[in-house]
């Protein structure tokens, strides 16, 4: 019997890939998403104050609704920014394009079930949706923009070998 305890090989030892490191360009991608959607989130609660204020009761429903569909739009972007870190450059464009095509979807579908509900008012829902969602897109396009992060990439290998000659 060995004084020393038994160790697994080192073949046998399990191998946990070490953890990424979040660059730079990641945070400044959340950060920039965070932000966004606060003042989507902001922009949208004075549109709610101002259409509590009107006295159609429509205007206030249509201006809730329009707030929840930008939430729709704006929240799935924040947490692909979360995510993004940990997914392959594969998924991630799968994952954007997929979570594209489900909010689109839900804000069409959710348009088309309250365009004749006399108890929600049509221009306030596009109003908070418009406030709301444009502005969160052009708050996190200019962050990101000015961010200037250089695109972070490892080198693929290549063999420097010369082509055979024949």
């Amino acid at each position: 019997m060995s004084p020393q305890p038994e160790t697994p090989a080192a073949h046998e030892r399990p191998v946990h890939p070490a953890p990424r490191r979040r660059s730079s360009g990641d945070r400044s991608m959340q950060r920039a998403t965070v932000i966004a959607v606060a003042v989507g989130l902001v922009l949208d609660l004075i549109v709610i104050i101002v259409a509590a204020a009107r006295p159609e009761s429509a205007a206030l429903g249509g201006a809730l609704v329009g707030t929840g569909l930008t939430l729709i739009v704006v929240l799935p972007s924040a947490v692909i920014a979360f995510l993004g870190p940990r997914l392959s450059p594969l998924s991630m464009a799968a994952t954007v394009l997929g979570s594209w095509a489900v909010k689109m979807f839900a804000v069409i579908l959710i348009l088309l079930m309250v365009r004749d509900l006399p108890s929600l008012s049509t221009q306030w829902i596009g109003l908070a949706l418009l406030v709301g969602a444009v502005s969160a897109m052009l708050v996190e396009a200019t962050l990101l923009m000015r961010t200037r992060q250089p695109l972070d990439v490892e080198p693929v290998e290549a063999p420097r070998e010369p082509p055979a000659q024949q």
